[in-house]
């Protein structure tokens, strides 16, 4: 994990990056973290973090241009602002900012907001075996298109990779959110966000035909509308 601290205020840094520290040595958290009062280094480096506290007002640059240039290269990043002004929450509030924390840092409520960060993020990942690769990796929820059962070899069609993994099938999707995927078959969970074309009995996930089984295109059928409605 990619720990990012900017904070202009060298004393509020190294208290927040101590607490830090002691938070993911207790929870056996193996945690790369990076520290600065210099927003300017950020924009020098092209890094991707996990999560990141930033103080709002800082000189130069402010705390809500670094959150978003830390989103355009992660998308998923979580972000903790650090302020003892709240002039800017308005604005801080469309780049969906996890938790603010108040000048003097509360430390039960820095460890309770990581807490909720940690629960988060094991949330949006699925850590599963790669067979051919013999070794475990973590998979973005997000990022998975359908897993398909062949046999007793399971597939993961994800945006940029196809993994083949050894585990249970059953095992595997009870790991994933039901409220945007779909059993449409016993051997297809298919994430209803990369359905390219719909149809009562077969679906498309780019150029890949699904056959949705004829028990469950009643349902199917109700749920991918509902669906629809939501979006």
């Amino acid at each position: 994990m990619k720990i990012l601290i900017c904070d202009d205020e060298y004393t509020n840094l190294e208290i927040l990056k101590k607490h830090i520290m002691e938070y993911t040595a207790a929870h056996c958290i193996k945690a790369d973290i990076y520290a600065t009062t210099s927003p300017k280094e950020i924009f020098e480096s092209s890094t991707s973090y996990d999560l990141a506290f930033l103080d709002i007002q800082m000189p130069d640059i402010d705390g809500i241009s670094v959150a978003k240039e830390l989103k355009s290269r992660n998308n998923k990043v979580i972000l903790f602002f650090i302020t003892a002004f709240d002039e800017y929450q308005d604005e801080a509030m469309d780049l969906h900012i996890f938790r603010f924390f108040d000048k003097p840092l509360n430390i039960e409520r820095l460890y309770s907001g990581l807490n909720r960060a940690i629960e988060y993020l094991n949330e949006s990942y699925i850590d599963v075996y790669i067979e051919n690769k013999n070794r475990h990796i973590k998979v973005s929820v997000d990022d998975i298109k359908y897993i398909k059962r062949e046999n007793r070899k399971n597939t993961i069609v994800t945006n940029n990779e196809i993994y083949t993994v050894r585990c249970k099938f059953d095992d595997l999707i009870s790991a994933l959110p039901n409220t945007f995927f779909y059993l449409v078959h016993k051997s297809f969970y298919v994430n209803l966000h990369y359905i390219t074309e719909y149809s009562y009995k077969e679906i498309y996930v780019d150029d890949t035909r699904i056959s949705v089984a004829t028990r469950k295109q009643a349902d199917f059928h109700k749920y991918w509308f509902n669906y629809v409605k939501r979006r």
